[in-house]
Order: structure tokens, then C-alpha cells, then sequence
């Protein structure tokens, strides 16, 4: 009667860990997954895309990575913030016109790709294909960027953290992503020109083996509080350097 008891108890906190987490993955992906399908770029994400009195901003745009990145301080700039999570670059790319050129932002910070890279594993047969999109949706970027009148600070992709075993299982693979991003990488390092300076955010998270240094790390994608802040460091002079230049250009 007693193990009759304990197993019908199990069976009853097993049920409820079941409902539970169902509900949580319905919030947390089947809830987006389906408004995505009903605003594919995202649109109504920002309720408001009118230009701000100043137009002279700096534009922090792309993905996740982006829409995480806290504004540098002691630059004397004003920043607004038009990334949003989990976007891959044709998203990005496709919502520029409303999202970004209202605004007329003066520099455009732009970091995106991995959430088109992180796919590798799971269609390594459209491998190049995806590769070689996230290099057109780059290029665009910087001729929707320059055409504005925008100076582009363009940052290389983040290196990968460590890919979960439970991702492992379902066919997340950490080399093919580490391969992509190394390769949009050697592709961003070749956009520099006199209104886009690159800003090799990869190099300053870089750990062993390819991969981000720990200290960095939030997760697999993502940085943590410190990242951000060493990379802060060295965005904060460069967009001081930057725009001072470009003052004097137009003086």
C-alpha cells in the first residue's frame, strides 16, 4: 500500500513538472515562435519610430548581442538602442528602413550573423548559402548606413561559448558555427573604409580554442556584465576618435 502510495505521488509531481515546464516553453518559444509568423521583422517591437529631436546619435543595431550592450560612458554622445534578440541578418536588414533611417542616427554600431551561423549544425547542407547571405546582408547594411549619412562602427562577430550538451543532442555542434563565424570575421575585416571602422569586439573576448574567454561569458551566445565592460573600454575611445574625426571632416 505504502509503494502504491510513493508511486502514484511520483507520478503525480512528475505530472505537474510536466505541466509546468510546458507552460514555460510555451511562453518562452511557442508564444514568439508564432508572433514572429505574424511580424516576421519584428516591426511593432518599437511602438515608436519617429526621429528624436537630436539626430546626431549613435545607433546601437543588430541582434541580441546588441540589444544587451549597456551605452559606454564618458563619450559625450547620445545613444539609442533599435537591436532586437534572436534577429538573424536578413531580418535585421529588412527592418532597417523603419527602424533606423527615421531616426538619422549619426553612427550606427551594428552587430549581427551569429543567430544565422548558429543554424549551421542543423542544415550543414545550406552551410555556404548561409555564409554567404549574412555577407550580403552585411554589405547592405553599410550601403543603407552610408546613404543616410551614417558613419558604420562595425563589429566582428562575438567568438562562441561553451554549446550545452542538451543543445549537443539535438545537433548543435560547436565547429561549424566556430568555422562561420571565423569566416564572416576575415569578411567584416575587409569592409573598412573612410565611414566604417571595424571594431574587433572577437579579439578582445577571445579564449582558447577559438572560443570566448570564460570571464566573458553569460552562456553560449551571449556575454556577461564583464564582457561588456571590457568592451566598453575600448568602444568608448573609439568612438571618441571617431566622431572627432569626422567633426573635423565636416569643419
Amino acid at each position: 500500500m505504502k509503494l502504491k502510495y510513493l508511486f502514484v505521488t511520483a507520478l503525480v509531481g512528475l505530472l505537474a513538472v510536466s505541466v509546468v515546464l510546458n507552460y514555460f516553453f510555451y511562453k518562452k518559444a511557442f508564444l514568439p515562435l508564432h508572433a514572429v509568423k505574424l511580424d516576421p521583422l519584428e516591426l511593432s517591437y518599437y511602438p515608436s519610430t519617429s526621429a528624436p529631436e537630436a539626430t546626431n546619435s549613435v545607433m546601437f543595431y543588430g541582434d541580441s548581442r546588441a540589444l544587451s550592450w549597456p551605452f559606454p560612458k564618458n563619450t559625450g554622445q547620445e545613444f539609442v538602442n533599435r537591436a532586437i534578440g534572436n534577429q538573424t541578418s536578413v531580418q535585421i536588414l529588412g527592418r532597417f528602413d523603419t527602424h533606423v533611417a527615421p531616426h538619422k542616427p549619426k553612427t550606427i554600431l551594428i552587430q549581427v550573423c551569429v543567430n544565422d551561423l548558429k543554424m549551421i549544425p542543423l542544415f550543414p547542407d545550406r552551410k555556404e548559402q548561409i555564409i554567404e547571405a549574412c555577407k550580403s546582408n552585411i554589405t547592405a547594411l553599410l550601403e543603407k548606413s552610408h546613404a543616410l549619412g551614417a558613419q558604420v562602427i562595425l563589429s566582428t562577430v562575438f567568438p562562441l561559448g561553451d554549446v550545452s550538451i542538451a543543445r549537443q543532442a539535438l545537433g548543435t555542434t560547436e565547429p561549424p558555427i566556430i568555422d562561420g563565424i571565423s569566416r564572416i570575421n576575415d569578411f567584416i575585416k575587409t569592409q573598412q573604409s573612410d565611414n566604417t571602422v571595424i571594431f574587433d569586439s572577437y579579439e578582445l573576448l577571445l579564449g582558447e580554442n577559438n572560443k570566448i574567454d570564460p570571464q566573458y561569458s553569460h552562456d553560449w551566445l551571449h556575454l556577461n556584465k564583464a564582457g561588456y565592460e571590457h568592451l566598453n573600454q575600448v568602444l568608448s575611445i573609439l568612438i571618441n576618435i571617431f566622431t572627432r574625426e569626422k567633426t573635423k571632416q565636416i569643419k
